[in-house]
């Protein structure tokens, strides 16, 4: 591995070669030196190429690297249409028929898994009848910082809503992202949250909304 790596993005990935009954799905970690070197994934059910990659093995599960600083690559697909990548690690790449064949297949097996492994978080609108102590996921509209607080505007299909949270929070994201709010409350029509993260990982980011869907 290239030392000099100073980005990461780490997915969960799964194909039909796999049990959905039994297995799990298998780790990808994509490595590279700018931050355009790793993939930015935003759908759950994106389908993404892996070019040169190496396995290994962590605590009887195998997982797949990909290092773009030694020749590793990499093309991202919309999870639903289109047969060109919406983004890639080179400028110039090679996509055979077999290979559109094996996406078109992808898409058909992915729409039906997801539709049977929904997440288990709760809408907005749900929020305000469950009050403390949920998950939800939405979509990041605003971000204001002033002082020792902050505020930001979030949605979903269902509904839009205030975000408060400290100064000591490191919101990671910023407007246009999709988040996922751990053991939020609702109170005053508002949203306040103990823990805030990016929606990076298919196993908990299955989001049931637009704009992205």
């Amino acid at each position: 591995m290239d030392n000099t790596n100073k980005y990461q993005c780490t997915l969960k990935v799964f194909d039909d070669s796999l049990s959905p009954e039994k297995a799990e799905p298998m780790t990808v970690t994509v490595f590279g030196k700018s931050a355009g070197d790793v993939p930015h994934v935003t759908k759950v059910g994106s389908i993404i190429r892996l070019h040169r990659v190496q396995t290994s093995k962590y605590r009887k599960s195998y997982q797949i690297n990909c290092d773009v600083g030694i020749k590793g690559a990499w093309l991202l697909f919309d999870p639903a249409i289109g047969v060109s990548p919406i983004s890639e690690s080179g400028k110039k790449h090679t996509f055979s028929p077999e290979e559109k064949s094996i996406l078109s297949e992808l898409r058909k097996f992915a729409k039906n898994y997801f539709t049977k492994n929904a997440l288990k978080a709760i809408t907005l609108k749900d929020a305000e009848k469950k009050h403390k102590d949920f998950d939800t996921i939405c979509y990041v509209e605003d971000v204001k910082k002033k002082g020792a607080s902050g505020k930001a505007t979030v949605s979903d299909a269902h509904k839009t809503v205030k975000l408060d949270f400290s100064s000591n929070t490191k919101l990671p994201v910023a407007p246009e992202e999709v988040i996922r709010i751990r053991s939020a409350n609702y109170t005053d029509k508002k949203l306040s949250l103990i823990h805030i993260c990016r929606c990076r990982r298919i196993e908990r980011c299955r989001s049931r909304w637009s704009p992205y869907h």
